[in-house]
């Protein structure tokens, strides 16, 4: 644990506020979920869903990934980060330009707002991109973790990229492949290219450090990096091109480069020293499976038949649903509470270790409640999901109800920790 606050780390004044933005757009997504449950039984394409999606995608899983990661860069690539006033400067820059854009998709004004929500968001990503590029040039260290967040990077600039070039075809149309299949290229390189990527070298660092997992072999990561960027490049060409035999042999390779990752993750759990697993680590877990559900789904919709073409709407929207929402957030929602309670609990202790009884991480906030979250948010997500697919507004509500108390209660754990005062045991 030690190594999540090395010396190296920024200031938690760096960090802390991408969390609570973070949380509470996450509390805002889940809130609009309750509010508009027909923007789920639509077709994918409709402003609200357009609007949600951004929401949840940059306001909420990318915000606290960037935090998160100027924490971890320390860690994986051992040394200081490059600027701090960068990092704030894409904290902002990415805070505007979604709630820009958010707007923009919801009236569906396509025109000043809509590009201007661009250009924040680029200059957001770009500046965190040459923020870790250039840390990554301080390192000596060319570990595979280090490898898939750069490559990661290269891909959400990709992604932000063609995003942008979306914006413009929307306004005036210039490009001859359909804006649906642009918006599959969209969503295929930043939820694959920058997530997944991002999530495998991250946890392939974390996971093994939390469950005290000790020589395991990566040459399944090597692999899994290799294939999956591979997959990346022909996935873009063949979709771009609307080739759907290659589009079935890029799925083929992705799902396989992501099954040597889980092959992993599977090694390291078999191994680990830490039986007991904490909340944080069950969550994590619960996210795990339901990657395994949206690599399923994920399978069928790339072999769909015309009989079944009439469900691929309601297909994708859960698909993009359980990797974002019952994959993603999941994810972080564990993560939050294995790094950030650490985090806190050395920027306050760090003068009284060794000198004095002080509480544990863990203890700064809640277990009631993060086991609670946790129940709300699973059981949330589940009945979400079964609400998408019988196209059921009703019962997508009662999915959004739940998640929002989840993500209520998370924010409130997060509030907590983040709000910690020293407390001494003598």
């Amino acid at each position: 644990m030690q190594q999540i606050a090395s010396n190296n780390a920024p200031s938690p004044l760096v960090v802390v506020p991408h969390f609570i933005v973070g949380g509470l757009i996450w509390v805002l997504v889940t809130a609009l979920i309750v509010v508009f449950p027909d923007s789920f039984t639509q077709h994918y394409f409709n402003p609200q869903l357009l609007a949600i999606t951004h929401l949840l995608v940059l306001g909420w899983i990318t915000m606290v990934i960037f935090g998160a990661l100027y924490q971890l860069i320390p860690v994986i690539m051992e040394v200081k980060l490059y600027s701090e006033k960068l990092a704030v400067i894409s904290l902002v820059s990415l805070a505007i330009g979604t709630l820009l854009l958010a707007i923009s998709f919801w009236n569906f004004w396509l025109g000043t707002t809509m590009i201007l929500a661009a250009m924040f968001l680029l200059v957001s990503v770009s500046v965190f991109s040459f923020n870790v590029f250039q840390s990554a040039l301080q390192s000596a260290n060319e570990s595979i973790e280090k490898q898939f967040i750069q490559t990661s990077i290269v891909w959400l600039v990709f992604t932000i990229v063609a995003g942008v070039t979306l914006a413009f075809n929307l306004t005036a149309v210039f490009l001859a492949t359909p804006h649906i299949e642009l918006l599959k290229l969209h969503a295929n390189a930043g939820v694959v290219g920058w997530f997944i990527q991002l999530i495998i070298g991250v946890s392939s660092r974390l996971v093994p450090m939390f469950m005290v997992s000790h020589n395991l072999d990566k040459s399944k990561l090597k692999v899994a990096h290799v294939l999956i960027n591979i997959g990346l490049i022909l996935s873009v060409l063949s979709i771009y091109l609307q080739w759907k035999l290659g589009v079935v042999v890029t799925a083929i390779i992705l799902l396989s480069g992501i099954g040597f990752f889980v092959f992993f993750i599977i090694d390291s759990y078999k191994n680990r020293i830490k039986k007991q697993l904490d909340i944080g680590m069950k969550q994590s877990v619960f996210s795990f499976f339901m990657l395994f559900l949206g690599l399923f789904i994920f399978f069928f919709l790339i072999l769909t038949t015309d009989l079944f073409e009439s469900l691929t709407a309601q297909l994708s929207i859960a698909l993009v649903s359980t990797l974002l929402i019952g994959f993603i957030t999941s994810l972080i929602m564990g993560q939050t509470y294995k790094t950030l309670p650490f985090i806190i609990w050395l920027h306050v202790y760090r003068n009284r270790i060794g000198k004095s009884d002080i509480p544990f991480p863990k203890n700064l906030y809640s277990e009631l409640i993060s086991k609670t979250q946790l129940v709300f948010f699973a059981l949330g997500f589940l009945v979400f999901f079964a609400g998408i697919l019988m196209l059921n507004e009703f019962i997508i509500t009662l999915g959004g109800v739940l998640m929002f108390i989840s993500s209520v209660l998370y924010s409130f754990n997060t509030i907590k920790i983040i709000k910690h005062k020293a407390k001494l045991y003598e």
